[in-house]
């Protein structure tokens, strides 16, 4: 019988198993919550206390015996959920960063304010569009650029540079200064960075 069980497990192809962890993970998680609220509701019944009340004394406690795990332990547990937490983000990114012309995702991320940016108990992320919108104003080569045809910073013809150094030393041999602030900001926004 051993031999025969050995056969099965091979026969499973890697990502067939990781499927089949994976829902069995979920099943067993989905009837545990659910054990969970039976036990809380009989036990709230039985004691006459709220529901309510018997949630918060278990929240509670597991966040004391959070707490006493050692520090090495919380230190894997946070790191891993920092790294779920991101992938959640990113993957968010990706998404809206394709909506708003984003060309770099992972210079957005890298960049990017992430302080209003929140993830629900579900899953869901919040904040992103508007954290993106306020960094393409402050990094506009991060989009494409329409004007041009071109995306982002990258690549730039010499003759961009060349000319817009033309322009701006046309413009102060002139003396027009407001001429001149115009050349170099418009350079900068494409990502070409004159003196």
């Amino acid at each position: 019988m051993e031999a025969t069980h050995n056969n099965d497990i091979q026969a499973i192809s890697e990502a067939d198993a990781e499927r089949i962890a994976d829902s069995l993970a979920a099943a067993l998680d989905n009837r545990r919550q659910r054990a969970e609220r039976s036990v809380i509701h009989s036990f709230a019944q039985q004691n006459s206390i709220s529901p309510d009340l018997l949630e918060d004394i278990l929240r509670q406690r597991r966040e004391r015996e959070k707490a006493a795990l050692p520090d090495d332990v919380q230190a894997v547990i946070d790191r891993r959920l920092k790294e779920a937490d991101d992938r959640l983000i990113s993957a968010e990114i990706r998404e809206v960063g394709a909506q708003l012309g984003l060309i770099d995702t992972e210079a957005a991320f890298a960049l990017m304010d992430k302080s209003d940016i929140h993830i629900g108990d579900d899953g869901s992320v919040s904040g992103v569009r508007e954290s993106l919108q306020a960094l393409l104003r402050h990094k506009p080569y991060l989009a494409g650029n329409a004007s041009t045809g071109r995306a982002g910073n990258f690549p730039r013809a010499d003759s961009d540079a060349a000319g817009y150094a033309s322009r701006l030393a046309q413009a102060r041999s002139t003396g027009n200064n407001s001429l001149a602030a115009a050349i170099i900001s418009e350079a900068a926004g494409k990502g070409i960075y004159l003196r």
